[in-house]
């Protein structure tokens, strides 16, 4: 057996005399992989250090850090640079997904980190990035605004989603926070080969984030590790998020992405307009991409009665994933997934056989399934390219399937159109939705997104106002030339 492969980043400055070695577990990963922490008590150090690391951070422009992340994806976009090679081959034996998979995956999240979007997200939520640089002119206060970013962030990562880890880093980065990146045992192997890169391109952004690992029951590492932040980002399951939540301190900002469910819905018309074959490509494109292990992508989709109806739907479909899977494969899934899909398809096609109205269609192998089922609660589970078509009505019937959803709906990728569209998009944001998008786009939400409702990168930040002041009321309009790092 080979010798694991090491998961983790740590800056030069960085004392390894005082870390061990923590094994990545998992099926399908254990032993191949292994992080590096602090060991006991030596948190501290290691805290000390990305503070210092901050202070860099705080003195730079933030168009330096938006063009060292913009050059760094705009490398990655090339399916032969150096590092994505590594990291493909990685995370196909990390998490069974094939090559295709993980290049159309890896494809999707880091198109979102070029400088025109960053910059997009920036304005939305701050106005004028230049508040991160020194204190600004604010009409509304009437004085100037500065924003302040925490000293250091840790972020909890989940899954198995390539190239996910990145989205906490940039938005910890644009703030000019320093990093603490716990990578997840379900794909450990990214993050390393993404800050190998980031360091080619900008050392001193780099140098502000550590990438680590420790096993999901070591609480203590957790605690200790979450006493150097000043914030903290967590995806995961609600049993993952509740850990974390615990050691949270009263000044300690916090930002949770827990689990979410997303859906479709076709409308009548919407078929009509767009044509069955072209709805069922861009259904198979949202339940296919990352295997369907993120949040975005559609446990199921509901279907109005009509003509074409959701049966003709469920075929099309069918072919869809088809023609999906052959161009990209879903790959090697680990034994217990793999048994697993077995079982739910079992009962699927049992569920199927024993209803009028049911259907059920899959691959040979494990590529893809479609089912046709009665109501949202006979869709069995998610994930691995397993998706419900599910008969409705009406407008009322759609929110009736929809509403016990409510409290953990996320995107719905809305076929509808005109006022019917205005209608139930309207009617969806107030039900819980946080994104709607067209069919076919639900996988590829964009950073300006404000992720589950919340404002991710404000969420973050502390302002400073200066109002009812002399000095406020005369200064120019140009950037402050005060030395924001002292502050």
């Amino acid at each position: 057996m080979s010798e694991p492969s090491c998961v983790a980043w740590l800056p030069p400055w960085a004392d390894h005399g005082g870390l061990e070695r923590a094994a990545v577990g998992g099926d399908g990963v254990g032993g191949r992989y292994y992080g590096l922490r602090p060991a006991p008590g030596q948190w501290q150090h290691l805290g000390e250090g990305l503070r210092a690391a901050h202070e860099s951070l705080r003195a730079m422009p933030v168009a330096r850090i938006v063009e060292a992340l913009d050059e760094t994806c705009s490398r990655w976009a090339d399916h032969g640079f150096a590092h994505r090679v590594r990291a493909r081959a990685d995370i196909v034996t990390a998490t069974g997904f094939s090559a295709q998979a993980v290049d159309r995956g890896l494809d999707v999240e880091l198109s979102n980190y070029r400088a025109e979007t960053l910059y997009r997200v920036l304005r939305r939520e701050l106005g004028d990035p230049g508040v991160l640089d020194g204190f600004r002119e604010d009409t509304e206060l009437g004085g100037h605004t500065l924003a302040l970013g925490p000293r250091v962030t840790m972020a909890v990562c989940s899954g198995n989603v390539p190239g996910l880890p990145a989205l906490s880093l940039v938005r910890a980065l644009l703030v000019k926070s320093a990093v603490i990146l716990k990578v997840a045992s379900g794909e450990p192997t990214f993050a390393v080969h993404f800050l190998r890169s980031l360091a080619e391109v900008d050392p001193a952004v780099a140098d502000a984030v550590v990438v680590t690992y420790w096993p999901s029951e070591d609480q203590a590492a957790l605690r200790s590790a979450m006493e150097q932040a000043d914030a903290v980002i967590a995806y995961g399951s609600d049993d993952a998020c509740a850990a974390v939540r615990a050691h949270l301190q009263p000044h300690q900002r916090y930002v949770e992405h827990g689990h979410k469910v997303s859906v479709g819905v076709l409308t009548r018309d919407y078929l009509a307009d767009v044509g069955l074959r072209e709805v069922a490509r861009r259904v198979a494109e949202d339940a296919s991409t990352f295997n369907q292990h993120a949040c975005v992508a559609p446990q199921a989709y509901l279907v109005e009665d009509g003509d074409p109806g959701p049966q003709d739907v469920a075929e099309a479909l069918a072919s869809a994933m088809a023609e999906y899977a052959a161009e990209v494969p879903l790959g090697l899934l680990p034994s217990t997934d793999a048994a697993a899909l077995q079982l739910r398809r079992a009962n699927m096609a049992w569920a199927a056989a024993s209803s009028p109205e049911g259907g059920f269609w899959r691959s040979p192998g494990l590529d893809w399934t479609v089912t046709l089922a009665p109501d949202l609660r006979s869709v069995q589970g998610a994930g691995n390219r397993t998706v419900g078509v599910v008969p409705v009505h009406d407008v009322r019937h759609i929110l009736s399937e929809l509403r016990p959803l409510a409290a953990r709906l996320q995107n719905i990728g809305l076929g509808a159109t005109a006022e019917r569209f205005w209608t139930l998009a309207s009617a969806l944001g107030r039900l819980g939705a946080s994104r709607i998008s067209e069919p076919g786009q639900m996988a590829g939400p964009s950073v300006v997104w404000r992720h589950d409702g919340m404002p991710c990168l404000s969420l973050l930040l502390r302002w400073c106002d200066i109002e009812m002041h002399q000095e406020a009321r005369h200064r120019a309009k140009t950037p402050a030339k005060d030395d924001v790092t002292q502050a």
